[in-house]
């Protein structure tokens, strides 16, 4: 079965919903105290990445690493019966795209593992009415910040290698550019440059997004600022629909002190978001750290 290109999963933004008690025993993701850190192989689908991942034991199932997420949401109506849910307990949420928002139910103080790496009392989001990964087999949904902000994260795409390291007591490797990084509303932002040719350039907080299998989105309420195609079309799908814009070439866009030459941009109108994300199709071709605790993220060209 031919799939769409490009999967487009932006800026999913849930809140958990329920405090978590200070007394309560290690809740969140965590390594075993006999490990440092953790490394394994991942699968990928159109560049995205696709970590196995257990829940209370039993449920195994491939979850996407998707720095625009805040929890686990899982897509599919059969998720029901494998979780507890709170029917009183919805979670409404929007990423890009045409559709309306996306309605999910709440399954509380779950057991996760990802390899080594272990989480204790996890809220995950079922969305019973939509599976945004019918086209994709073996495809069951999406997680993020919640584990970003536990872990140091290296991210190699060639070697289809991830490893996980506790964020306070890491620092990165030789080898990489360093670049700050602000953690905002659960998403990673960086500040970048981009120029057009026969513009100036702009300057625009980015977002870092694995979740993203395009390269450089734009989505502005001042469209002549981006020179593109004057015919809108769809550039890929994202969590509420099919998102329309147009294509153009930037001719750099500087993260900081690094440097991406001719890069494919989207372009997005919005009468009321200016938005900016670099996806996979970019990311694939460094190896990168994200460390949301000490604020940096590093890359370094494969």
């Amino acid at each position: 079965m031919k799939l769409f290109t490009p999967l487009l999963l932006v800026t999913l933004f849930v809140s958990t919903l329920v405090a978590r008690p200070v007394s309560l025993p290690r809740a969140g993701f965590f390594l075993p105290d006999s490990l440092k850190e953790v490394s394994f192989q991942f699968k990928t689908v159109g560049n995205l990445i696709l970590l196995p991942v257990t829940f209370n034991d039993t449920v195994h199932l491939n979850l996407i690493l998707d720095t625009g997420c805040r929890n686990v949401v899982l897509f599919g109506k059969h998720f029901s019966k494998h979780f507890v849910l709170h029917p009183e307990k919805k979670v409404k949420f929007s990423g890009l795209g045409a559709g309306k928002p996306v309605v999910g139910k709440l399954s509380l103080n779950n057991k996760v593992a990802i390899d080594a790496v272990v989480g204790e009392k996890i809220p995950v989001v079922v969305v019973p009415d939509q599976n945004l990964f019918g086209s994709y087999a073996n495809v069951d949904g999406i997680i993020g910040y919640d584990i970003f902000i536990k872990f140091e994260v290296e991210i190699n795409l060639t070697r289809r290698l991830i490893t996980f390291r506790p964020a306070f007591t890491s620092e990165i490797a030789r080898g990489y550019e360093k670049i700050s990084i602000r953690v905002v509303d659960s998403r990673p932002i960086i500040n970048s440059t981009i120029y057009f040719p026969g513009k100036e350039g702009q300057l625009v907080d980015l977002m870092l997004d694995t979740g993203s299998s395009l390269g450089l989105l734009l989505k502005t309420s001042d469209i002549e600022r981006f020179p593109g195609e004057t015919r809108p079309r769809v550039l890929g799908r994202g969590l509420n629909g099919k998102i329309q814009g147009t294509n153009s070439i930037a001719k750099t866009l500087m993260l900081e002190q690094v440097e991406v030459r001719d890069v494919r941009a989207g372009i997005i109108y919005s009468p009321w978001h200016n938005y900016a994300s670099v996806g996979m199709d970019i990311l694939k071709e460094y190896s990168i750290v994200l460390n949301y605790c000490k604020s940096y993220a590093g890359f370094r060209k494969l």
